[in-house]
C-alpha cells in the first residue's frame, strides 16, 4: 500500500524523532518546515534541519513554502508559530498538530506549569486538527498518564510528555496508514482553557506571605533552564527560587566526571615525571 505524503513542520528533539519515524515507515516527506527565528542553541544533538538535509528532503520556512503543493497530511510537531491557513489547506486528508498537553484542559503555553501548580493527577499529550486558532481544533487522539505532581518539575514533566507524544505519533501513523476515516471528536468548550505567554510570565511570581510548600511547588512548576523560573520580588529585584530536587540533579551533572578528570590530571603528572 502506498504510504502517505506529508509536509512536516517542527522543532526540538521530539520533531527529529517524529521525522525519523515517518522515514522509517516509508512516508513521503515532501518538505520539512523549520523556524529561523526561534532556535534552541542549548539543546545538543542533530537538529531537524540537519536530519532533513541528510535525507535529501527540501528544508524551508513557512513563508517560503510553495503554495500549490498538495499532500495527504500537514503535520505540526512542536512547531513554534501559528500555521497559516494556506498551509493547512494544502492537506488533502488532515492538517494536524501534536500538542504536549492534554486538551481541552491545557491549551496554550503554561501546560506543564499549571499541571504542577494545580496538583494534577494525570497528564498527557494530544493530536488535534488545526483550525484558525491555537489548540481549539477537534481531537484525533489523546494519550494520558498518571503523574505525581508533588515531585515533578516542568523539566521532568516535559520529558515524560515527550516520550508519550512519540508513542502518540506512532499511534497516529498506524491509523493514517489504514487509509480509513480518521477519528474526530469536538473539544468540550466548557473545559477549554488557553494560557498566553504573557499570562505564563505573570504566573511565575510567588504570592507574598506564602508557606514553604507553596514556594516549593512554584519553584518546581517553573523549573525549566535556561528560561527564568519562579521568583519572589524584593524591592525592585526578582530573586529566582531553585527547587531542592533540581539542585540535586544539577550537582550530579556537574560532578559526574570528577573522578575521570582527576585521574586524567594524575596521569598527566605521571607522564611528566
Amino acid at each position: 500500500m502506498k504510504k502517505p505524503t506529508t509536509i512536516f513542520m517542527g522543532s526540538k528533539p521530539g520533531a527529529v524523532v517524529a521525522l525519523s519515524i515517518l522515514l522509517d515507515r516509508g512516508w513521503d516527506v515532501k518538505y520539512v518546515v523549520i523556524s529561523k527565528t526561534i532556535t534552541h542553541p542549548w539543546i545538543g544533538g542533530k537538529t531537524l534541519e540537519q536530519l532533513a538535509k541528510e535525507k535529501n528532503i527540501t528544508v524551508t520556512t513557512q513563508e517560503k513554502l510553495p503554495k500549490k503543493i498538495k499532500v495527504d497530511f500537514v503535520i505540526s510537531y512542536m512547531f513554534r508559530h501559528r500555521v497559516s491557513q494556506y498551509v493547512i489547506c494544502q492537506a488533502k486528508r488532515a492538517a494536524l498538530n501534536f500538542h504536549a498537553a492534554p486538551l481541552p484542559q491545557f491549551g496554550g503555553w503554561a501546560f506543564y506549569n499549571l499541571a504542577i501548580l494545580e496538583n494534577a493527577k494525570e497528564y498527557g499529550c494530544t493530536c488535534h486538527y488545526m483550525d484558525n486558532n491555537f489548540d481549539t481544533g477537534p481531537i484525533l487522539k489523546v494519550r494520558r498518564f498518571k503523574i505525581n505532581a508533588s515531585s515533578e518539575t516542568a523539566l521532568s514533566l516535559e520529558r515524560k510528555a515527550q516520550e508519550e507524544m512519540i508513542l502518540l505519533f506512532i499511534d497516529f501513523c498506524k491509523i493514517a496508514e489504514k487509509n480509513k476515516k480518521l477519528p474526530v471528536k469536538k473539544q468540550n468548550k466548557s473545559k477549554m482553557r488557553y494560557m498566553t505567554l504573557k499570562e505564563l510570565e505573570k504566573l511565575k511570581k510567588i504570592p507574598k506571605s506564602t508557606d514553604l510548600e507553596t514556594i516549593d511547588r512554584y519553584s518546581r512548576a517553573f523549573w525549566y533552564p535556561p528560561y527564568p523560573g519562579a521568583y519572589v520580588k524584593i524591592g525592585k529585584n526578582k530573586i529566582e527560587i531553585i527547587p531542592t530536587v533540581s539542585k540535586d540533579e544539577i550537582a550530579k551533572l556537574l560532578h559526574r566526571d570528577d573522578l575521570e578528570y582527576l585521574l586524567k590530571f594524575y596521569q598527566s603528572q605521571k607522564d611528566k615525571s
